[in-house]
């Protein structure tokens, strides 16, 4: 792995994880519906 994919994949972290706190914080939403939910987005996004 690469110095600048490593960056990436860590700036993608970090988006992820802002991203559940800002879900759970407006829906009131458990870790794990959030993950699930974000699961089936990266899937559907992946396939098309």
């Amino acid at each position: 792995m690469s110095e600048k994919s490593n960056i990436g994949f860590v700036r993608f972290m970090a988006i992820v994880s802002n991203y559940i706190e800002y879900l759970r914080y407006k829906y009131g939403l458990s870790f794990y519906e959030v993950v699930k939910e974000c699961s089936k987005e990266l899937i559907k996004k992946g396939i098309s």
